[in-house]
């Protein structure tokens, strides 16, 4: 999460303007008094900032150097504002939403098949319970049971590991599903899909262990089909005019 006011717009303009390319990694940024006029804020609310910005990787603070772009590779790739900054467009919205696929791909279909496997009785109930519950609900609401849904199931895996890559999968689905909404088509991509949820919920219930790992595969290749969606309007239509409003879901 951003600090607040001052600093929270200074944090906001100064890292996407890193995250788009406006300083080189590696390259060394401006001395201080530049950037403070830069951005129009005071040298404390800079300095503040560029600490929030190195918490994030994104800057390199050295006394005898100066502060310097970090490389890329040492940037917090699951940072939600990194993340959030760098869905500028259509085309790098459709290339996270492909690595999100990959990821979730490499993860949860294990998860979802050794949940059918451990989960207690409470925690397929949870899970079904879930999944019941994203019928007819609004869209925003809609995102926080299908996240809810996702970490349910990692939790019934009982694989301490898969426990921890829990938050960064809540960060990598709220930021994405988050971004979807502010799409003009945002109707290609973000789909709660109760139904496949469902029936992945009444495999785990079931303890049918292959087939909750087929269903977790089948939802996520979804994901992926919605960024080649995504990636072929960005080329075949332009951007939304400034103010214009995406039909609702």
């Amino acid at each position: 999460m951003l600090p607040k006011g001052v600093i929270m717009d200074t944090v906001e303009r100064f890292g996407r303007s890193i995250v788009e390319g406006d300083w080189q990694p590696g390259e060394q940024l401006p001395l201080e008094s530049e950037l403070a006029s830069r951005f129009g804020v005071g040298r404390n609310a800079l300095r503040e900032a560029v600490k929030v910005l190195a918490g994030k990787g994104l800057i390199r603070t050295a006394r005898r150097y100066g502060s310097r772009v970090a490389m890329k590779e040492e940037w917090n790739g699951l940072d939600a504002d990194i993340i959030r900054w760098k869905l500028k467009d259509r085309k790098s919205h459709a290339m996270f939403r492909r690595e999100v696929a990959q990821l979730r791909e490499l993860i949860e279909p294990g998860a979802a098949s050794m949940a059918a496997r451990n989960a207690t009785a409470e925690e397929k109930q949870h899970i079904q319970a879930l999944a019941m519950a994203m019928q007819d609900l609004p869209t925003v609401a809609a995102i926080e049971q299908d996240i809810a849904f996702h970490l349910a199931v990692l939790r019934a895996s009982h694989n301490s590991l898969l426990l921890g890559i829990g938050r960064s999968l809540e960060i990598m689905l709220r930021t994405l599903f988050t971004a979807d909404l502010s799409l003009h088509d945002r109707d290609l991509v973000y789909d709660p899909n109760p139904i496949i949820h469902l029936a992945l919920a009444n495999a785990i219930m079931g303890g049918f262990a292959d087939e909750a790992r087929h269903i977790a595969m089948a939802m996520i290749a979804r994901g992926a089909e919605g960024a080649d969606r995504l990636d072929h309007r960005s080329i075949t239509a332009p951007e939304p005019p400034a103010g214009d409003q995406p039909n609702p879901i």
